[in-house]
């Protein structure tokens, strides 16, 4: 992780040189805002986004499934005005089985730091569901010269799991495991939490947020901190790097966390491929790749600036 760390630092670093001009995107991750339409976003180790609709997003890893089976799905509910000021209310829903990824962890991976205590645990079949509400409101709305500023976010919600198996160890005292699978017990956990997204300058955006977890509803508890900054390189390629703080209260004691964080995504609009005759890496098919192509490209992707700038500020 450290070594994916310093890459994608490196990676930041030279984002400058792809993009002078324009304001990139604010990310849509943990906010009540979905992935634009048909536009695929593929990370190195978060599920995958796919834009169903301009309000729906389904997340699934495709690697990742085979290992953790799972599904998230998002949906933008309402968009309303309080007090002037404009907000968006979202739910995001989904299910995972984590036996495979955590047996394939203990066995199979050389990180000391994510093996479980105690190491004969037998891990139990539990499928887990996950719910949760979100709210979003930028501070800084987005208008034709701007593509907005200091975007916060509530969130509350909860996990919960359906034991398909039994066992009679306690499991998982490691503060970077304990979070997600304190919910294997089986039981009920719910959380709550807030974020901010904003630009640092024209080529790099911000991000931090802190959330509290709680299982039993009061029983034992965590705090997560992360914070960090991300880029984009081009239209398809982004990047980020930050810190992961954690303090957890296990039943037998109390555990601190910080840890590196970093990542890779790639994003694909098929709208535009279609359209322009590019290949997955936008590049132009040389069958197609005109002048007059090249001004409906351009005409095509003035028109989808108008109407997501509409979309939002509505």
């Amino acid at each position: 992780m450290k070594k994916t760390f310093f890459i994608v630092c490196i990676f930041l670093f030279f984002l400058s040189a792809g993009n002078s001009f324009a304001q990139n995107p604010l990310r849509t991750d943990g906010t009540a805002f979905t992935i634009p339409i048909k536009t695929l976003e593929l990370s190195l180790f978060r599920p995958a986004k796919y834009g169903l609709t301009k309000k729906d997003e389904l997340s699934i890893h495709p690697i990742g499934f085979f290992i953790l089976p799972h599904a998230f799905y998002k949906r933008q509910w309402l968009k309303f005005d309080l007090f002037n000021q404009r907000f968006l209310f979202s739910s995001r829903h989904g299910l995972y089985f984590p036996k495979f990824a955590l047996n394939f962890n203990q066995r199979r991976l050389p990180f000391g730091f994510t093996k479980y205590q105690p190491d004969n645990a037998t891990v139990p079949g539990v499928l887990a569901f996950q719910s949760e509400v979100l709210l979003s409101h930028y501070l800084h709305e987005p208008d034709h010269c701007s593509a907005g500023d200091y975007l916060l976010t509530l969130r509350l919600g909860f996990k919960y799991g359906l034991k398909f198996s039994s066992f009679d160890q306690p499991l998982i005292f490691q503060s970077i495991l304990y979070r997600e699978t304190a919910v294997l017990l089986p039981g009920f956990i719910w959380y709550a939490g807030g974020n901010i997204n904003g630009h640092i300058n024209y080529t790099y955006n911000y991000f931090a947020d802190l959330n509290y977890y709680a299982y039993g509803f009061v029983n034992n508890y965590s705090v997560e901190s992360k914070i960090g900054i991300y880029g984009y390189s081009g239209k398809h390629l982004s990047g980020f790097a930050g810190l992961k703080f954690g303090f957890s209260t296990m039943p037998d004691r109390n555990r601190f966390l910080i840890m590196p964080i970093a990542g890779f995504s790639y994003f694909i609009d098929f709208r535009k491929r279609k359209k322009s005759g590019t290949d997955l890496f936008g590049r132009k098919k040389p069958f197609k790749h005109d002048n007059s192509l090249e001004r409906d490209d351009k005409y095509y992707e003035d028109l989808e600036k108008r109407e997501n700038l509409k979309d939002t500020i509505q």
